[in-house]
């Protein structure tokens, strides 16, 4: 990956976290861990919102979940309002406004942002992310995403569409699902109907230039499932979303060469 500087230095805003409406990409990437939320917090963290889609049922998507068209990922837009999230221990019915739960009874202090869809097509987490390095990502870079899975229950019938799929869009409107032969869309397999945690890292191969100050967008997609009522509840938590290797040494250096042909 190459990030293009197009200013000398890196600004406050860069290292401030989460001080915009949206949360920041750094030089040194993303990450989120949801622990900022509290055991009471009814709000998910800065650039995040979690929502029900307003369409469909149970039996909307099937066997896969559209990146486009009629009753799909790109239906409801960007600026859905978020949900009031419920704050829980451990979450143990469906509800579409979505959960700031525990990773489990006995770690309190470790939050996560927790699913369980409920009379429409499934339930979405959105990321808005800002460049802020204060270069260009170019076409062709790749962003390694990685998150884990928690899975609060084991349901009654294992679902068809477990787990989180996983789409990404560079203008809030085209919506393209991120998954490779190296880490398919998840599987009862990889995300078994039993409780635990399931860690997954995938590419997404930028397809146009991400330019400093604009937005990507991630959804993390729940299915309401056929087989069963409560479905499997499941959680994000430890989101990172790095660049390639060797980029924030290059882009670093080429900052202070700047700052310092301008002393």
């Amino acid at each position: 990956m190459r990030i293009r500087l197009i200013s000398g230095a890196i600004t406050l805003a860069a290292c401030a976290g989460s001080s915009l409406a949206q949360a920041n990409f750094g030089l040194v990437g993303y990450s989120e861990n949801f622990n900022s939320m509290g055991t009471s917090g009814t709000a998910a963290p800065t650039g995040w919102r979690h929502f029900a889609t307003s369409f469909g049922s149970n039996s909307t998507w099937g066997t896969s979940i559209p990146a486009s068209g009629a009753s799909s990922v790109a239906t409801d837009a960007v600026t859905t309002a978020a949900t009031v999230l419920t704050a829980t221990t451990t979450p143990t019915t469906n509800a579409n406004n979505g959960f700031n739960a525990a990773a489990s009874a006995g770690n309190t202090a470790d939050r996560v942002l927790a699913t369980a869809p409920t009379t429409v097509a499934g339930a979405i987490i959105q990321l808005e992310l800002r460049n802020n390095t204060g270069g260009i990502m170019t076409a062709g870079d790749t962003l390694t995403i990685s998150f884990d899975t928690v899975r609060y229950n084991v349901a009654s019938s294992a679902n068809q569409l477990p787990g989180y799929w996983l789409f990404a869009s560079v203008n809030g409107t085209t919506w393209t699902n991120v998954s490779t032969v190296a880490s398919p869309n998840p599987t009862i397999t990889t995300v078994p109907n039993t409780v635990g945690v399931t860690a997954r890292s995938v590419g997404y191969v930028l397809p146009s230039n991400w330019n400093a100050g604009t937005s990507i967008y991630f959804r993390w997609v729940d299915d309401n499932a056929t087989q069963t009522s409560p479905d499997q509840i499941i959680g994000l938590n430890n989101v990172s979303i790095v660049p390639a290797p060797g980029v924030i040494a290059l882009a670093g250096m080429g900052g202070l060469l700047v700052a310092r042909r301008r002393r």
